[in-house]
C-alpha cells in the first residue's frame, strides 16, 4: 500500500511538473478574434483582427519556437503588400510581405481575405515579451502558436442541428453514407440558437433530370426577425450523389456557409423566396454549444 501511494504520488508530481514547464502565450488583453473558413477541408480557424496602428502584446512563457501566420483583408485587387512591426523582447523588426487573394479562404462574414504568410523564429528566454504592431493601411489578421501549443486559433469541431421549424425531411446518399437534409416550410426554415455560437449552412439545389447543368440560386437569413446576410450560390449537378426514393431528381454540390452569432438568444429564419428553386438544408453548430476558445 505504501509503495502505491508512492508511486500516485510520483505520477501526480510528475503531472505538476509537466503543466509548469508547459508552453504558454498569455496576451495581456483579449484579441478582437476574426473568424475563417476553409472551403477545402470546411474547418473554421480563429484569427485575430488588427486595424491599421492597432498593436497586441503577449507574454510567453517556455516557448522554444514561436510561429505567427498573417493575411491581409482585401478590399480591392487580387494582390497586396503589407507591413507589420514585430517586438520580441528588445528585438524589434519590421516584416514586409506579398499576398494574393486567397481561392480557398474567406472571413466567415463574407470578407476577402490573402493566401498566409509565416514568420517563424526560436526563442531563447523562458519568459519574453512579444508584440505585433499593423503599420500597414489594410486590416491584418494574424495567428500565433509556439511550441505546437496554438493559442486563440484553434479549428472548431461540429455537431449536427435539427432545426424546429421545417418542411419535408430528404435523405441524400453521398459515398455509401446517408446525410439529413431538410425543406423549407412556407419558403422558411426556422431554428433557435443561443450565443455566442457558430452556424454552419449546407445547402444545395434539387434538379429536375432536364433541368440545365448550372444555375444560380440564393437565400436569405433573418436573426430575430431582421435580415441577417443573403448568400448567392453557383449550382451544379453533383456526379456522386442522389437523393433516396427519388430517381427523378438530382441534388447540387453541397454549398457551405458560415455565420457567427454573438451573445444571446437567436431566432432564425433561413427563406428561399424563389419557389421555382427547390433548396434543402443541413446545419450544423460548433460543438462547444456557447463558446469559441480564446
Amino acid at each position: 500500500m505504501f509503495r502505491m501511494k508512492k508511486l500516485l504520488l510520483s505520477i501526480a508530481l510528475l503531472g505538476i511538473t509537466l503543466l509548469a514547464i508547459a508552453a504558454d502565450i498569455r496576451y495581456d488583453s483579449d484579441p478582437d478574434e476574426f473568424l475563417i473558413y476553409n472551403r477545402r477541408n470546411s474547418k473554421i480557424y480563429n484569427y485575430f483582427l488588427l486595424k491599421p496602428a492597432e498593436n497586441i502584446s503577449c507574454t510567453l512563457v517556455n516557448v522554444d519556437s514561436l510561429t505567427v501566420y498573417s493575411r491581409v483583408v482585401i478590399n480591392n485587387g487580387s494582390e497586396i503588400n503589407y507591413q507589420y512591426k514585430a517586438r520580441i523582447g528588445n528585438e524589434e523588426l519590421i516584416l514586409d510581405k506579398s499576398a494574393k487573394l486567397s481561392d480557398s479562404t474567406r472571413g466567415v462574414n463574407g470578407e476577402s481575405i490573402s493566401s498566409y504568410n509565416k514568420y517563424k523564429t526560436k526563442i531563447y528566454e523562458e519568459k519574453t515579451n512579444f508584440s505585433i504592431t499593423n503599420i500597414s493601411q489594410n486590416n491584418l489578421i494574424f495567428k500565433i502558436s509556439g511550441n505546437n501549443v496554438v493559442s486563440s486559433n484553434k479549428e472548431i469541431d461540429y455537431i449536427r442541428f435539427t432545426p424546429n421549424f421545417y418542411g419535408d425531411v430528404k435523405t441524400l446518399i453521398l459515398d455509401e453514407k446517408e446525410y439529413t437534409y431538410y425543406t423549407p416550410k412556407s419558403d422558411k426554415i426556422q431554428l433557435t440558437l443561443e450565443g455566442p455560437i457558430v452556424l454552419k449552412i449546407i445547402s444545395r439545389m434539387l434538379f429536375d433530370t432536364n433541368y440545365i447543368n448550372n444555375s444560380g440560386y440564393r437565400f436569405r437569413v433573418f436573426d430575430n426577425r431582421d435580415f441577417f446576410a443573403e448568400f448567392t450560390e453557383e449550382a451544379y449537378k453533383s456526379k456522386n450523389s442522389w437523393v433516396e426514393n427519388e430517381p427523378d431528381i438530382i441534388p447540387s454540390t453541397g454549398d457551405v456557409n458560415i455565420i457567427k452569432l454573438p451573445a444571446g438568444i437567436h431566432h432564425l429564419s433561413i427563406e428561399n423566396k424563389d419557389k421555382n428553386k427547390e433548396l434543402i438544408f443541413r446545419f450544423y453548430i460548433n460543438k462547444a454549444s456557447v463558446e469559441i476558445e480564446k
